[in-house]
């Protein structure tokens, strides 16, 4: 029996391949409707592992394009520069930018990333799109915008150091990327773009209290910065109320041994909560 024959210009195919046939068409349905949903689960959360930690990109999936082409990039801005202060909280934002006006949705990923190449620190977020992923912080639910754009920007991230920084994390890299999509639905010419920011300790710090009130004020300290609930390394901090004033230490603080604890001449300094100073 002939596999197909041809009468008045139809062709008929026999039944086992009719049979193959559908299977075939069952089988790329499948596939159709499996990276279709793949393509939605991620754009609402991205995999993780992809910040180029460990050498690998979203360029992975999105691999229509090269990785950084040019004309595009991702920044971070608010991130401390050159040294950090540990425990301290640093609020940030990640842009997204594209060689043209041709955008419609937005994607980022950014990891912390210590001297051992452990995560380092704490992400948290405001941002109703963005959202912690493991270790790392991403977009959570990307919007799709109407109108197209050249760039985009996360606000209200936040990244907090850690409190008792161990030997690894006196140097951390910050390790992010952005995808700058099309909006289509699927991977296909999808821009991604990558960056790193390394910092350092900065173990000599020095916390003046130079106001009058509560040590848990920021007001109440230079620069508006409160020395983290646990002090380490050779931190030193100050107390020097201005005129008449005093310091309350109105919350719980640690400071070890090698750091150094003083009260100017003739200055007021009353605990009201727990001072504990360690070996």
């Amino acid at each position: 029996m002939p596999v197909c024959a041809v009468h008045n210009d139809l062709i008929l195919f026999s039944k086992n391949q009719l049979t193959g046939m559908k299977k075939l068409f069952v089988l790329f349905f499948l596939i159709v409707t499996l990276c279709s949903f793949e393509t939605l689960i991620r754009s609402f959360q991205p995999p993780q592992g992809h910040t180029g930690a460990d050498g690998s990109y979203c360029t992975n999936c999105h691999s229509t394009n090269q990785l950084n082409n040019p004309g595009g990039s991702v920044q971070v801005t608010g991130l401390p520069d050159g040294s950090y202060t540990a425990g301290t909280a640093y609020n940030f934002s990640l842009q997204i930018n594209h060689s043209a006006a041709d955008r419609k949705r937005w994607g980022f990923s950014i990891e912390a990333r210590n001297s051992a190449n452990q995560p380092v620190g704490t992400f948290s977020t405001t941002n109703a799109h963005a959202g912690i992923n493991g270790a790392e912080l991403s977009h959570l639910s990307a919007e799709t915008f109407a109108s197209f754009s050249s760039n985009y920007t996360y606000n209200n991230l936040r990244w907090t150091a850690p409190a008792n920084p161990g030997p690894n994390d006196n140097n951390i890299t910050f390790y992010f990327v952005g995808n700058a999509a099309n909006g289509t639905g699927n991977t296909l010419g999808d821009f991604i773009y990558s960056n790193t920011k390394s910092i350092n300790l900065l173990v000599n710090q020095t916390y003046t209290f130079n106001g009058s009130g509560n040590w848990s004020n920021p007001a109440n300290w230079s620069n508006n910065t409160v020395p983290p609930a646990t002090i380490t390394g050779s931190a030193t901090i100050i107390i020097d109320p201005f005129n008449e004033g005093e310091c309350v230490l109105d919350v719980e603080q640690h400071i070890s041994s090698s750091a150094t604890l003083t009260v100017a001449e003739g200055k007021i300094f009353r605990v009201l909560g727990n001072l504990t100073i360690t070996n």
